[in-house]
């Protein structure tokens, strides 16, 4: 008689090593017993990190109280010191304002020697000579001609009046 256990085909499983099985769940211990054991300083971490923050606090309470203490002297000295800064910059700008007007000047004379000397180019220049001769001449013909023109018109004055006293 055969059973159903020799009907059925052999499988040959690999074979495991359970030194390299184990070793995943050692890590999982290994993480928890890590995790544990920084959760068991920071009882002592957290009283270190109060101690600080106390002190620190103290340390700016103390300057905030110091520097308040200070204020009442530092208001009754604003007038002065107030005073004195102003003067300060009044002397200041009166430097500024005088250096300032030191330096126009200066700037101003310069342009003057520059204008100055561009002039007397220019005069010199031949164009300029006849350009002036021409002027001079132009004036002479026009002072000529209204002389010329007054002459005429006293004699037309004259001339009118002549005709008018023969008319009338």
């Amino acid at each position: 008689m055969s059973t159903l256990t020799d009907k059925l085909p052999t499988v040959k499983l690999p074979e495991v090593n359970l030194d390299e099985a184990k070793k995943p769940a050692y890590a999982a211990v290994g993480v928890v017993d890590l995790y544990v054991e920084q959760v068991k300083e920071l009882p002592a971490d957290a009283k270190k990190l109060q101690a600080e923050l106390t002190a620190k606090f103290e340390a700016a309470r103390e300057a905030r109280n110091a520097r308040l203490k200070a204020v009442p002297a530092q208001l009754k000295a604003l007038p002065t010191t107030t005073t004195e800064s102003a003067k300060k910059l009044q002397g200041d700008l009166t430097a500024r304002i005088s250096k300032a007007q030191t330096e126009a000047t200066a700037y101003y004379g310069k342009l003057a020697a520059r204008g100055e000397r561009l002039v007397g180019q220019i005069r010199r220049q031949p164009a300029t000579e006849a350009a002036i001769a021409e002027g001079k001449a132009a004036v002479k013909k026009a002072e000529a001609a209204a002389t010329s023109a007054k002459k005429a018109t006293k004699s037309a004055v004259k001339a009118t009046e002549g005709a008018a006293e023969k008319l009338g």
